[in-house]
């Protein structure tokens, strides 16, 4: 692991022209070392840094500074510091906390899931990833989760009708872009149900003043989860469901992202899943 000022000595390059690297997302943050006295430092992993292309990411940093809007620099500074000011208070809260291990644990559970919204190439693994993390946690701490059954609608595969395939070549769409619209007719043939395609599983975490939800699809839950027709049950929002409605909350943001790097999020959920809860 490399540390900033190495990062610049090994290139030539001032401490400044590094941080600007990490900030337009050409070098990532493989590791943070936190001090005693609310100060980090940001650690790189040796081969990414090997395989940099400093004269073409130099030259692309100057153009878009070129084209930023005024302040913008600062602003992001504000925003870093108030989201490690953030993540500091969280962890300074918990430490020592009875559920310490098990707050910590949700606290990286909820900034995977953001990391899996935006990166759909390691979407998959992030999600059993959490379906791992989720099972355990309701495992041995099932007096700290709530778990509730969302029902939703089913799925159906519909055939579009002659007259609909027509209508959607005329509006310019695809069959799936009109089936979505929910543009069909009843002259068109529906097909294989999944029943409670869009049902969840909603777990609730609320302990003094810390609150968590998390959701997984029924298709996941009901794998491992025995109890699930007895779980109290709501309906959920009714709107548009399209596989997508299975994603919560919102994509991880490049500020987050510098603070929690996702290899540090993946390494503490999967110390989570080592440890031998048995013995706590």
């Amino acid at each position: 692991m490399l540390t900033i000022s190495e990062v610049a000595l090994k290139y030539n390059l001032s401490n400044r022209q590094v941080h600007e690297m990490v900030r337009y997302g050409y070098l990532n943050v493989a590791n943070i070392q936190r001090h005693s006295g609310r100060g980090s430092t940001y650690l790189f992993s040796e081969n990414e840094v090997n395989n940099l292309d400093i004269h073409s990411i130099l030259q692309e940093i100057s153009h878009r500074k070129k084209h930023s809007p005024p302040n913008s620099a600062a602003h992001d500074f504000r925003r870093l510091r108030r989201t490690l000011n953030y993540y500091d208070r969280f962890v300074d809260s918990v430490r020592d906390h009875p559920q310490e291990k098990f707050l910590m644990t949700c606290f990286y559970l909820f900034h995977l899931n953001h990391y899996a919204k935006k990166y759909h190439v390691q979407a998959e693994e992030l999600y059993r990833l959490k379906n791992k993390v989720i099972r355990k946690m309701y495992v041995h701490f099932a007096d700290l989760m709530q778990a509730v059954y969302l029902l939703g609608p089913d799925r159906k595969y519909i055939w579009l009708c002659d007259d609909c395939k027509e209508s959607a070549r005329a509006a310019g769409m695809s069959y799936v872009e009109y089936l979505k619209k929910g543009y069909h007719c009843p002259k068109c043939t529906l097909g294989a149900v999944d029943k409670e395609y869009y049902s969840l599983v909603e777990f609730r975490v609320a302990l003094e003043n810390y609150r968590f939800t998390f959701h997984l699809p029924r298709s996941s839950a009901i794998r491992w989860m025995e109890n699930l027709d007895s779980l109290p049950q709501s309906v959920r929002d009714i709107g548009k469901y399209q596989d997508s409605m299975y994603l919560y909350g919102r994509t991880i943001s490049r500020i987050e992202e510098r603070i929690l790097p996702l290899p540090i999020i993946k390494e503490k959920l999967q110390e989570f899943l080592a440890t031998d809860l048995e013995e706590n």
